[in-house]
């Protein structure tokens, strides 16, 4: 037969052996959408996976002491400030009462030569190391907490009239000179304040009057004479808060 217009003769077995062809690279490409696909949706190779841990790792030991450091400085920044500010509040009662926070329960001044910020004076070293100031502060006759002086009237817990600062006159009892009870430094350790320095009547000693935190390593390293030269030593943090002539 003659073919018709837009029709090709081609025999039946060459037709199915091209369908066949055709059939052969559908699947082909099916097979690897299908391979590409569960490629992507497979998990983690161990190899992959221990990559990962090195990095999180590798990261972690370069922040960890960037923060600790970073935490470090801001308790230091805290502690100087706190210093300022406590010292600030010992010269606010200077000024009005005419003397250093240092009477006893007695009614005496300058008898006390050390003052801690703790909320009661404390009977168990809190620090790592002795020192002279730590051992007149513990003690009961020349030790007291500052706030019976600057937040309170009452000198080494004194309740009579007669032991406590003036009220009346000229020189007089303003306070309370704080607001609440005086912080602990950051490392949970009373600020210590050598009243003493404001009224020895020694030469050489006692000349320099400091707030002060003993830093990190809970150990005071300033010497306790403080003499006219006497500066922080080791990780201390301080502030000058008066130096006697």
């Amino acid at each position: 037969m003659r073919p018709r217009i837009g029709q090709t003769n081609v025999p039946t077995d060459s037709r199915k052996w091209t369908m066949g062809i055709v059939r052969w690279v559908g699947m082909k490409k099916a097979a690897q959408h299908g391979s590409s696909r569960g490629h992507g949706q497979r998990g983690f190779t161990l190899v992959e996976v221990i990559v990962v841990l090195s990095v999180v790792l590798l990261l972690t030991g370069i922040a960890v002491p960037m923060l600790s450091s970073y935490m470090e400085d801001g308790r230091r920044a805290r502690a100087e400030a706190e210093c300022k500010v406590i010292g600030a509040a010992v010269t606010s009662f200077y000024k009005d009462v005419g003397v250093f926070p240092s009477r006893n329960s007695a009614g005496t001044n300058n008898v006390v030569q050390v003052l801690f910020t703790s909320a009661t004076r404390p009977t168990v070293n809190p620090f790592n190391a002795n020192h002279a100031w730590i051992t007149a502060g513990m003690s009961a006759t020349t030790g007291d907490v500052m706030n019976n002086h600057l937040g309170v009237n009452r000198p080494q817990g004194a309740t009579a009239a007669a032991a406590i600062y003036p009220t009346t006159g000229t020189s007089r009892w303003r306070g309370p000179y704080q607001n609440g009870d005086a912080p602990l430094d950051p490392w949970g350790r009373p600020y210590v304040v050598n009243v003493q320095s404001g009224w020895s009547p020694n030469a050489t000693n006692f000349k320099r009057l400091w707030v002060l935190s003993a830093g990190s390593n809970g150990i005071i390293d300033t010497v306790a004479t403080a003499t006219a030269t006497t500066n922080p030593a080791g990780d201390d943090i301080a502030f000058l808060v008066y130096q006697r002539q």
